[in-house]
């Protein structure tokens, strides 16, 4: 058996629900505001670099390089690092590859991969501790996003 809903149902049923829409408790009220806030990224120009090196507490381990000029620092704990740069991966990946040497860390089995606007690091000390470093490119805001990863055998 077919339940058949004619016109007049069907706007009778219609009016009894925005009724209730209408009459519900949770009232949407709006407001306008006088500071509006926007969700577009800063542009290079509007970036201000923060000089970490200078710094005394920057959160990183001291045996981790964070390259000058660099902004955006994250270091939620001694185990990974983020931060922004302006400038190329190319550069990015020379002064990396000039520091790691400087601060005990040697060049394991895996060579540096430098593919378009994304690199790849990897280094170990002495102790057995590992970093992974993946950088990436951003052309639009001509920034390079540098992760660091560290392992710890201790």
């Amino acid at each position: 058996m077919k339940l058949r809903i004619g016109t007049p149902q069907f706007i009778g049923l219609l009016i009894i629900l925005l009724f209730l829409v209408g009459c519900s408790r949770n009232e949407v009220t709006t407001t306008p505001v006088d500071n509006v806030i926007t969700t577009q990224a800063p542009t290079v120009s509007e970036t201000q670099p923060v000089d970490v090196s200078t710094e005394p507490s920057t959160g990183a381990p001291e045996d981790v390089p964070i390259m000058p000029d660099a902004y955006e620092l994250q270091v939620p704990n001694q185990l990974n690092i983020t931060y922004k740069v302006n400038t190329s991966i190319q550069e990015v990946v020379n002064f990396y590859q000039e520091e790691f040497p400087n601060n005990g860390w040697d060049v394991i089995n895996n060579p540096d991969s430098v593919v378009g606007a994304m690199a790849q690091l990897s280094r170990s000390n002495a102790n057995g501790d590992r970093l992974v470093f993946s950088i990436q490119f951003n052309p639009v805001g001509e920034f390079s996003i540098i992760q660091i990863f560290i392992t710890r055998t201790q």
